[in-house]
């Protein structure tokens, strides 16, 4: 008989733990429910509107398996321990195993105990300490859990067939996917709305004694400010600068002041999906994924252990022994001046911030990098890496500088003034972790900067530069932005927005060029709607109502359905209502084009993947091709009969293919360029780089020919 069975969510986690605890007991038995056991069903609504709105689960017959060889070995085990994620999520898939166990015939017959524990690191002490001091289900995070499930299926359910009927099938809209869709919308209209207007700057390079140059910024001519609008023209910028190149050049004003750089706190689950796409450019769901695979354990030496903690946190808490940990790394590799010595300690902003759970940080904080390096893989290390020195920076001193600010004065007809800030790195502190990204190289002072510069100081005006820019509007959302923006406006948690992020593109509801989101008009067609008519649903401040309200239920200061019910009735009544009132959007567009099949006229049709050429007499006729804007012209270099298109997958994301698919299978990632390798004879293809560049490569992967194109 098993003494003890313990149940997780995952087979890497249940593999990891059972390897701590196989040589240490006896007894002890692991195993996997695989996810949620219980969930809404998916044909209908699944939810009782006139009873409470009470969910009415089944098991999925994907789960029926798993959920069969539970209740086995819960028959023959007389103490259950449920060791799911320490989050809402993993409270709620306790509780559903619970509940079938406790309504399983054979379970309830031996009558076992079952308790919850939770840690928010998978290693051998965390175990251990977790099984001392188990708990009973925190029935408020299951009900915060629930509340969000069930609304969320309740607008999804509702308003999704609203959308399929007033503007075309195969639409969703949900509470937070579609408030996500306004901010991208939004920031396109801005974009379209922005007027470009040309400006003009000048800088100047002085040099002081003859052997160190400093860059300074005009900002004042005859005491007044520069603006954007100061120089009418290039001509009137240039003019001012030949002026200031015959000059007398001296400082006029010194200031001199003490500053400090502090390291950033350690990551977040926002934070690290932000960091991870800003340093790596990994998405926020292969990050998650990744850090899942840190999280769960990896083989170290034959032994599975985790090495970061639980990846889904607000929290900025860390432990005195984490800390501990930290110092003693520190002061081996840098020394005492490096260490703080109580251990440096952040404050939670975020209100739902559960002050037991700590920030993402390495397990074992003397485990660096460069030792795991073979033990993981090359995505693997660089999410560990990004880990660890955050962290243990974070427990390393301010960087400390003294900053010069300098008034530059050139003289001539006009009296020009030029700001200049520069400093000198006192101690290094934290920037002291090699290759840290978060060192500053430039505008540092010579250690003999008190001797070269004074008031009054005569300066050789080495040169001077005209430059001419352009205002510009606001960029799009990158992935790590569109993280920021959801996070400042309270949209979703930050479990939610790799998922929130997918949903989007999946829905071809916008898509990503340049690694920058960009609402499709399908995307827009949806937000419009939605907001002329479903205002509350793209409301960021509704949105974030709602979101506090889970936060109350799970700090028991709500009742679930007194939100769900304040939230549905006017909503549902409002879609009654939008359904008699709003006319359907015709959606196609008139072309000049004769189907060739039937006679009748070809238009545009839209689908999730973009626009398509139609005949107006389906479904009659069913003939459908590509648009001519999708063709690029190239002959396909599989066939050479057909010609390159612009396609899209399931997912939304764009890819090349033949136009005679499905009797050519050509595809491509990259843009057939219709040339032929000179070193192989394989298609060449291309893409742009971040700078504007174009590399022209071969198709062959055992082919090396690659060229770069500049744009300049």
């Amino acid at each position: 008989m098993i003494k003890t069975l313990i149940i997780v969510e995952s087979p890497t986690k249940a593999k990891t733990i059972e390897s701590f605890l196989s040589n240490q007991k006896k007894g002890f038995s692991v195993i996997a429910s695989k996810g949620h056991v219980r969930d809404l069903p998916k044909s209908k609504l699944g939810v009782d509107i006139e009873h409470d709105f009470n969910p009415l689960y089944i098991i999925p017959v994907k789960a029926k398996k798993t959920v069969t060889e539970l209740k086995k070995l819960a028959a023959k085990s007389p103490r259950i321990i449920l060791a799911t994620d320490e989050d809402r999520e993993g409270e709620a898939i306790a509780w559903h195993i619970k509940y079938i166990l406790d309504n399983d015939p054979t379970v309830k017959k031996l009558n076992p105990t079952i308790e919850r524990i939770t840690f928010h690191e998978i290693t051998a002490s965390a175990i251990e300490a977790a099984l001392i001091s188990p708990r009973t289900i925190d029935l408020n995070l299951v009900d915060a859990q629930q509340a969000r499930r069930v609304l969320d299926r309740l607008v999804g359910y509702n308003l999704s067939p609203f959308l399929w009927k007033k503007i075309m099938k195969g639409l969703s809209a949900g509470r937070v996917q579609s408030a996500a869709l306004k901010i991208i919308v939004d920031r396109e209209r801005e974009i379209k709305a922005f007027i470009i207007k040309p400006y003009w700057l000048i800088n100047g390079d002085f040099t002081v004694k003859k052997n160190y140059t400093y860059q300074g910024e005009l900002s004042k001519i005859n005491n007044t400010k520069i603006t954007r609008d100061t120089f009418k023209s290039l001509l009137e910028a240039n003019a001012a600068g030949d002026e200031i190149k015959t000059g007398l050049a001296k400082i006029s004003n010194l200031k001199i002041s003490q500053a400090v750089r502090r390291p950033y706190p350690p990551f977040t689950t926002s934070t690290l999906q932000q960091g991870s796409w800003n340093k790596l450019h990994f998405s926020a769901k292969k990050t998650m994924s990744i850090a899942q695979e840190l999280y769960e354990g990896i083989s170290l030496g034959g032994k599975l252990t985790g090495l970061i903690t639980y990846m889904r946190t607000d929290s900025l808490n860390i432990s005195e022994l984490a800390i501990n940990l930290a110092q003693e790394y520190i002061t081996k590799t840098y020394g005492d001046r490096y260490v703080i010595p109580k251990g440096r300690f952040y404050k939670n902003k975020a209100k739902l911030a559960q002050e037991a759970h700590e920030a993402i940080r390495p397990t074992n904080p003397t485990l660096t990098p460069l030792e795991l390096k073979k033990s993981l893989t090359p995505d693997q290390f660089k999410l560990y890496s990004l880990v660890w020195n955050r962290f243990i920076m974070s427990q390393m001193p301010d960087a400390s500088y003294t900053n010069l600010s300098l008034e530059t004065t050139v003289t001539n007809t006009n009296t020009f003034v030029f700001n200049s800030t520069l400093k000198h790195l006192d101690f290094d502190g934290y920037l002291k972790i090699e290759n840290s990204n978060d060192s500053e190289d430039s505008n540092l002072l010579p250690l003999d900067w008190e001797k070269l510069f004074k008031e009054g100081l005569n300066l050789d005006v080495k040169k001077i530069e005209v430059s001419e820019h352009q205002t510009e509007p606001p960029p799009r959302y990158n992935e790590a932005s569109l993280i920021k923006a959801l996070e400042e406006y309270g949209i979703g948690r930050p479990s939610t927005y790799a998922p929130i992020i997918s949903t989007l593109e999946n829905r071809y509801y916008m898509e990503k060029d340049n690694r920058a989101f960009s609402p499709t008009p399908l995307g827009i067609q949806v937000c419009e709607m939605l907001e002329v008519n479903f205002p509350q649903i793209v409301d960021f401040n509704f949105t974030a109502k709602i979101e506090n309200s889970f936060d109350d239920i799970a700090e028991a200061k709500t009742n679930w359905v007194k939100v769900i019910r304040d939230f549905y009735l006017p909503f549902k009544d409002n879609l009654d209502s939008k359904y008699e009132t709003v006319i359907k959007i015709d959606t196609t567009e008139k072309t000049d084009e004769i189907c060739e099949k039937c006679g009748s006229p070809m238009i545009i049709r839209t689908g999730r993947f973009g626009k398509f050429l139609a005949c107006s007499n389906f479904p009659k006729c069913k003939n459908a091709k590509t648009l001519k804007e999708n063709q690029l012209n190239i002959k396909c270099p599989k066939c050479q009969i057909g010609e390159v298109v612009v396609r899209r997958s399931k997912k939304g994301k764009s890819f090349y293919g033949c136009s005679r698919y499905p009797e050519c299978d050509f595809i491509s990632n990259y843009k057939p360029t219709g040339e032929k390798c000179p070193d192989c004879g394989y298609p060449l293809t291309s893409y742009n780089l971040k700078n504007g560049n174009t590399v022209i490569k071969c198709s062959n992967r055992n082919c090396k020919y690659k060229n770069i194109l500049s744009e300049k």
